[in-house]
């Protein structure tokens, strides 16, 4: 039955906490407990609580004039009420707008391009990712390579991945690296790390033996990930944020009709949209100009500053009690090396007060909860590098950065990378909240804990998505509640 039901609300496009799973098992129905549920939510749930289910069935029997029957109860700090139920109407707080940048390149960029430069960028990756490694209790006691390789024991270490290779009798090879030398690591044929997704560039911890010929037999691999499973960081008011990217205001597939729509519910009577305070834009906010080849057949707006006032336009007609944060992404007009500053002043003074600049990647905090924003083209290198890695597939590629702590870990391919004195595309800190764009498909789910969004385009289908058979998911809108997490999805 627990198969059932977790294929029931997986079809439903929501998550059940353990507590919540372990209590419907206990119940006569659970999978019609479940549905009553989710029937009753105006909209579905991202993730459902043990106090949701509890909750609404002490409605159903106050409602029915029946008695409550004792049964399992929600932790007495759970609301009287799940946010499901008692947040729908809320609108948007009344205090000021609380939107801190806390960490980005903007006006930190040291790089020059020298080979001290690239030493200093790979050095401290390799000193951030492997000090995360080193709390690993899989990796306690873990050696510098060049004594691990002399050992006749089982090791522990930690190196960059300088090559991955595979040989013809399937086993895969991996060339790892740190500063004192350099080692080749087998992962067989016949294990299950064969099967691992290893990509040039990322740290990474391995537990192994050596053979006779320096060769480090691997047992297992170890990545920084995020160790345990953390609660959402809610804020203590009811505000939510909505997210969007690729926006692509200049391009004649820019979805005007569905802006409109988003823009007159935004601004309406609808109790969620009146709750939304926040939206996050990340990345790729105009089409820009000369981004690719023959790129000028399919502008509406040739010229870079009209589609920035284009834009302007368009976020001054949005409510005032929304705060916009804007982010570049490779179609706009910053550097196109990553990390990117965020834009110009020429840009940034079309704009009115309620935007507030970002660099890309960015960790920001709305009302304590903390976000982190980046654009997404290094799925680029992760599609075409991880096997089974796709366009349509989004999140996928989010929990693998999640798991190597690093958002663009391979250095040298289609995402270019600064090297800046420190690497800012480390993911240091667990934020409560991932999103990303670039590839245009819509998406939520959770890792450990961090709420995932994929945020949706304002762009149709390109002439290259076509050739490229890439369809894309536009004008959907990600929302997430501040205070409790949940998330849903609304399509214009």
């Amino acid at each position: 039955m627990r198969e059932e039901l977790l294929a029931f609300v997986s079809r439903h496009g929501t998550l059940l906490e353990p507590a919540a799973i372990e209590f419907l098992l206990s119940q006569r129905d659970p999978i019609a407990k479940v549905e009553g549920f989710l029937d009753s939510c105006a909209e579905t749930p991202f993730l459902v609580r043990l106090e949701d289910i509890v909750a609404a069935a002490e409605i159903g029997r106050t409602a029915g004039g029946r008695p409550s029957r004792p049964g399992p109860q929600p932790p007495t700090s759970a609301p009287a009420m799940p946010a499901s139920f008692r947040r729908q109407g809320d609108r948007a707080a009344d205090n000021d707008p609380d939107v801190r940048i806390l960490r980005d390149i903007t006006g930190r960029s040291t790089c020059e391009g020298t080979l001290e430069d690239f030493t200093r960028y790979f050095r401290h990756r390799f000193a951030v990712l492997g000090g995360m490694l080193r709390r690993r209790r899989e990796l306690a006691g873990s050696q510098d390579i060049s004594k691990a390789r002399r050992s006749t024991r089982e090791v522990r270490m930690i190196g960059m991945v300088a090559d991955v290779r595979t040989t013809k009798n399937g086993h895969r090879i991996l060339e790892l690296e740190d500063d004192s030398d350099r080692v080749p690591v087998l992962l067989p044929a016949d294990s299950s790390l064969a099967a691992e997704a290893v990509v040039q560039d990322e740290v990474i911890g391995v537990v192994g033996t050596v053979n006779g010929k320096g060769l480090v037999i691997a047992t297992s691999l170890v990545r920084p990930d995020i160790p345990n499973p953390k609660a959402f960081g809610g804020a203590n008011g009811h505000a939510r944020v909505a997210f969007l990217s690729d926006v692509h205001v200049g391009s004649r597939t820019f979805l005007e009709d569905r802006w409109s729509k988003m823009s007159a519910w935004l601004g309406g009577s609808d109790d969620t949209a009146r709750s939304i305070r926040y939206l996050v834009v990340s990345g790729d906010v105009v089409d820009g100009i000369g981004v690719y080849p023959r790129q000028d057949e399919e502008l509406a707006i040739d010229d870079i500053y009209g589609q920035y006032e284009a834009l302007a336009r368009m976020i001054a007609a949005l409510p005032d009690r929304l705060r916009v944060i804007l982010l570049p992404g490779n179609h706009d007009a910053v550097r196109p090396a990553e990390p990117q500053p965020t834009f110009p002043a020429s840009i940034q003074k079309l704009f009115d007060s309620h935007v507030v600049f970002a660099g890309n990647p960015c960790l920001l905090s709305l009302e304590g909860v903390r976000i982190l924003a980046y654009h997404g083209r290094s799925m680029d290198d992760l599609v075409s590098s991880i096997p089974g890695m796709s366009y349509q597939r989004p999140l996928d590629a989010m929990k693998a950065m999640l798991r190597m702590r690093h958002l663009a870990p391979i250095y040298g391919g289609k995402t270019p990378i600064a090297p800046e004195a420190e690497d800012h595309l480390i993911i240091e800190e667990v934020p409560d909240i991932f999103v990303t764009g670039h590839v245009h498909a819509a998406g939520m789910d959770q890792y450990r804990g961090v709420v995932l969004v994929s945020a949706s385009t304002w762009q149709a289908q390109t002439p290259y998505q076509k050739m490229r058979n890439i369809e894309p998911s536009p004008a959907r809108l990600p929302i997430v509640d501040l205070g409790t997490g949940q998330a849903w999805i609304r399509e214009f």
